[in-house]
């Protein structure tokens, strides 16, 4: 049986046809659940520096490989194609975000 995914952030700030926002907090220690992006995202980050320690699975990693420590900078923006499935540990200060998915059909 596969095992259930979480979601992909803290907390779902908005949807509509065309994105999905959401509020990630990851409080420093803590890891995020196993999850997977279906959608091509932007990573807004508003404060931490990391590092944040991502493990993908199932092969989802890509050129990443299957370890990849992030190292945010607030004021930054990321873009991230969709289609890793992952986890991560916090090793850093509390993180915070702004998660916007691009739901493109």
């Amino acid at each position: 049986m596969p095992e259930e995914l979480s979601p992909i952030a803290t907390e779902l700030l908005f949807e509509d046809d065309h994105v999905r926002i959401w509020n990630q907090v990851v409080p420093s220690g803590a890891d995020i659940p196993r999850h997977r992006h279906e959608h091509d995202y932007f990573l807004l980050n508003v404060a931490g520096t990391g590092p944040i320690e991502v493990e993908f699975h199932e092969g989802t990693g890509g050129p990443l490989g299957e370890h990849f420590s992030f190292n945010p900078t607030p004021g930054q923006a990321d873009y991230i194609e969709k289609g890793h499935i992952e986890t991560a540990h916090n090793s850093g200060d509390e993180y915070r975000a702004v998660l916007v998915e691009l739901k493109r059909t």
